[in-house]
């Protein structure tokens, strides 16, 4: 990656930090009181969400600390049941070691704090449109682009509107993603929800790894520039060794080469779509994808580059086929894409040929695929 794009990318990531502490819309006098009002509700949510995952890692940690195994906290609320508190408070009053005692009662306090959080974060939320729940392979692009038409709004102007506001490049799992329009004007929020890290914790990683991506860039650019300062005083000094200055060259020729042959190839990468065709069944079992029982297939813990083998260029192409050899199966009856944000007939058609041996896929918008992970998850 050239430090020039590492640069503009880190611009951008300091750009995308202000969704944090202000409405992803452009400021202005004539902007919606409502606007106004969802954005510093949004922002109070989001500092209850972050301070109740706080206390709700707290309340863990005693619970750790006390040794008490049989009392998990609701994965959703953090709070434990009332039969859970009642059997706490019952150890309370027999436990006779004073600081035990004084742990199991920092645990049921820090179920109140988490209580009276969530009573908060509840009103709030009852006086907020409903936000849209972040899932593993979720982006903010897509979701901002779904909400607008589904309130009727064209696909051209959608992404103007979602160009005027700025939308951040990645998603947590359990981020909570606020809407707003009225009257064409549109603006987005991002907060915590159950995520594990806050919005502005997942910007500050991603800025750090790009300062990190760019500080190893100028690194290499000063050995660069040193090589070639080096390479200039050989050529002063070896003037008369044309020969060997013709080697130098061809080299530095074919160096080149490789440098532009690697940029074509990055172009290629971030135009493609990476996608796997496989077995539904092994899929799930390498990790790759996960069968809810009542939803679509969504990605899971294994859902990592490297398994993604395969890409078309979305420059050149518009379609893919895939056989049932492929995914090592004897015919194709059905498959399942993923993610499932990816709507069939919307997105794509697929079809499936009439002796079963094979698969037709048809980008019907490209755009949406670009630079994106797919799983065909293929049923025998």
């Amino acid at each position: 990656m050239s430090l020039k794009h590492l640069t503009r990318h880190l611009f951008s990531i300091i750009a995308v930090a202000l969704l944090v502490l202000a409405p992803a819309c452009k400021r202005s006098s004539e902007e919606p009181k409502e606007m106004r009002d969802v954005a510093e509700k949004v922002g109070e949510l989001d500092k209850l969400s972050q301070k109740a995952n706080t206390v709700g890692a707290e309340q863990a940690e005693k619970l750790k600390a006390a040794g008490v195994n049989d009392i998990r906290p609701d994965t959703q609320t953090m709070q434990l049941t009332e039969e859970q508190k009642q059997k706490l408070e019952a150890r309370v009053k027999a436990e006779k070691d004073s600081s035990y005692r004084a742990l199991l009662q920092e645990v049921i306090d820090k179920d109140k704090e988490i209580t009276q959080l969530n009573d908060q974060m509840a009103k709030l939320k009852a006086s907020l449109p409903k936000p849209d729940t972040a899932h593993s392979g979720d982006n903010h692009y897509s979701m901002a682009l779904k909400y607008l038409r589904k309130t009727g709004i064209s696909q051209e102007k959608a992404k103007n509107l979602i160009n005027k506001v700025n939308i951040m490049e990645k998603l947590a799992p359990g981020f909570e993603v606020y809407h707003f329009y009225s009257n064409g004007v549109y603006g987005t929020w991002v907060n915590q929800g159950r995520a594990k890290v806050s919005p502005s914790d997942l910007v500050r990683q991603e800025r750090e790894k790009v300062e990190g991506e760019r500080d190893t860039a100028v690194a290499e650019n000063e050995k660069l520039q040193e090589d070639v300062n080096d390479l200039m005083n050989e050529k002063t000094r070896l003037t008369g060794e044309i020969d060997s200055l013709r080697t130098e060259r061809t080299k530095l020729v074919s160096d080149m080469n490789d440098l532009t042959a690697i940029s074509e190839s990055q172009k290629a990468k971030l135009n493609s779509m990476h996608y796997v065709v496989g077995n539904r069944n092994k899929l799930k079992t390498d990790g790759v994808i996960v069968i809810p029982v009542f939803s679509k297939d969504r990605a899971g813990s294994n859902w990592s580059d490297t398994v993604f083998d395969k890409s078309i260029d979305l420059r050149s192409n518009d379609a893919l086929t895939f056989t049932a050899a492929d995914a090592g199966l004897k015919q194709i009856s059905k498959v399942n894409v993923v993610p499932g944000s990816l709507e069939k007939d919307k997105h794509y058609t697929l079809t499936i040929a009439p002796d079963k041996q094979s698969a037709n896929v048809k980008l019907l918008v490209k755009d949406r695929f670009v630079n994106e992970k797919v799983v065909f998850a293929v049923v025998e």
